[in-house]
């Protein structure tokens, strides 16, 4: 159970980290390309964005630890 807590709190963290740069990013590609072309662009569609590349951050992350968990559980119990 302390495997799947551990997971699910990377995973959060991963998620969390990751929608606030994707919005960043997004913002100054925005902002450039509006800068470029004399237009105001529509901002919103940054959180548009970033919620499924925070989500999938999530969720891969939360995934690639608990298998590199269980993984080096299977691999000590293995060697004892």
């Amino acid at each position: 159970m302390r495997k799947f807590f551990l997971s699910a709190g990377i995973g959060l963290a991963s998620g969390v980290i990751s929608f606030f740069l994707s919005v960043a990013f997004l913002c100054f590609v925005l902002l450039i390309l509006g800068a470029v072309q004399h237009t105001r662009p529509d901002m919103t569609l940054t959180y548009k964005v970033a919620a499924p590349v925070g989500l999938l951050a999530a969720i891969v992350g939360f995934s690639i630890t608990l298998v590199r968990s269980i993984r080096a559980s299977l691999r000590s119990n293995r060697l004892q």
